[in-house]
């Protein structure tokens, strides 16, 4: 942003909109099944059971990690659009009240 540049209404909602669809990112990895053992009749007893066990275990470490980071963010841009709400309120108002003074002092 460049000097002058302001937060717009339309930005806020861009943040707004970007904290629910992390929320419900997290929702949908939050919902995943558990594969372990899930396919182990299909596989059999060779190497590519313990391939794809080993993915899941992985998978399992990687998807929590993510979950977490998805979480965080979401609760980032959600603050984040609060807290420029609140400041445009406080800067409205306060504008507001160095206008009525004059106001009053003409009227």
């Amino acid at each position: 942003m460049t000097v002058g540049e302001y937060t717009r209404i339309e930005d806020l909602e861009v943040i707004r909109g970007m904290g629910r669809g992390l929320g419900s990112i997290k929702k949908s990895f939050d919902g995943l099944e558990d594969l372990k053992g899930k396919y182990d009749e299909d596989f059999g007893e060779n190497d590519l059971k313990e391939k794809f066990e080993d993915f899941v275990d992985n998978w399992k470490l990687s998807r929590k990690e993510l979950t977490e980071e998805i979480d965080a963010l979401s609760q980032i841009a959600k603050a984040a659009a609060e807290a420029y709400e609140a400041i445009d309120q406080q800067l409205a108002d306060a504008i507001r009240g160095a206008e009525e003074p004059k106001k009053s002092k003409r009227g």
